[in-house]
């Protein structure tokens, strides 16, 4: 079971009372023509934490990198340096580990959902595996390989939408590619660069509302957002703007109202954005709080409105309570 700290109520009472005791709000820039309107969160108070302690039945986490949330509350905790993936049910208990069909040498790197589904991005054989909920394996969905002229891709993250596309960042190419549900390249978005709709070292891939890509342009240190074709829509501050937001940008994922959640190994924190990239709050505690974050990796949103961060520094998954208007 997660041990849930005690001060928890105390601190979720405390934080409609006092400044810097829940979310801490960020100085709003000046929002352009582009923004699109969202019901922004109220608050993000921190609910439980699944330690890596080796009386836990999913210790030891050796290098924990993702995480993904089924519809049902079923959720995948993907351990890239300990080669397992562990799965939980939809009251946050463990059930297992999940089938390593290759019988050693799993590197699942990231995990996404569609469906009833999780599909797995396995980074040593450069292939997408898809498992049923409670963590059987099913087979390899795409291997990456196949995808033409892309042959020396080197993965670094995934996601699927509603439609069935998928979004696999190459982290060496400096590019996102996009395919079709039919599962045929659709559309390469960036190149290596530091203008609009370029990328050095994109780390995290998400799907918003109406099928908008949001990019973890690290080496850039922001997010920036595409539409359907490609094209770039909106951006945070980068690497030489005086009022950046990020250090260094990790996985990210978007709630149902689009808003976007993205993981900064840089600051500790979880920084969230409204659609149009504008910034709402930052989530993570200080250095005393049972929430502080050292490295968060990856986080989820689920549909039962919990957020999950992957936090490779303290080899732990921290879940927060999201409430909105």
């Amino acid at each position: 079971m997660p041990r849930r700290p005690a001060c928890i109520l105390l601190a979720a009472a405390l934080a409609a009372l006092l400044p810097g005791c829940g979310p801490s709000p960020l100085p709003p820039p000046v929002r352009g023509v582009a923004a699109l309107d969202a019901p922004a969160p109220r608050s993000i108070v921190f609910s439980a934490i699944y330690e890596n302690r080796k009386t836990e039945a999913w210790a030891p986490l050796v290098r924990p990198a993702a995480v993904a949330v089924l519809p049902g509350g079923e959720f995948f905790l993907a351990d890239y340096g300990g080669g397992r993936l562990h799965v939980f049910d939809k009251q946050g208990e463990y059930v297992a580990t999940a089938d390593d069909p290759f019988g050693g040498g799993l590197a699942p790197l990231d995990v996404a959902v569609h469906g009833f589904l999780f599909y797995v991005l396995d980074a040593n054989r450069r292939t997408i595996l898809r498992y049923e909920a409670r963590g059987a394996y099913r087979d390899v969905f795409l291997d990456l390989s196949t995808i033409s002229g892309f042959e020396t891709v080197r993965p670094s993250a995934l996601a699927i939408d509603r439609d069935g596309r998928v979004a696999v960042a190459d982290e060496d190419g400096h590019r996102v590619l996009v395919t079709s549900s039919f599962l045929q390249l659709e559309t390469v978005v960036g190149e290596y660069g530091s203008f609009p709709g370029q990328f050095k070292e994109p780390r995290g891939v998400a799907f918003g509302s109406g099928g908008v890509l949001y990019v973890s342009d690290r080496g850039n240190r922001r997010v920036q957002a595409f539409d359907r074709t490609g094209q770039p829509l909106a951006a945070t501050p980068g690497v030489d703007a005086p009022d950046a937001l990020l250090i260094a940008p990790s996985g990210l994922d978007t709630d149902r109202f689009g808003n976007v959640y993205v993981t900064d190994t840089g600051t500790g924190k979880v920084f969230v954005l409204a659609p149009d990239l504008y910034p709402l709050m930052t989530v993570g505690g200080d250095e005393f709080a049972p929430d502080h974050m050292q490295r968060p990796v990856d986080c989820a949103v689920g549909a039962n409105d919990r957020l999950y961060v992957v936090d490779a520094g303290r080899s732990a998954l921290l879940v927060y309570d999201i409430a909105f208007p």
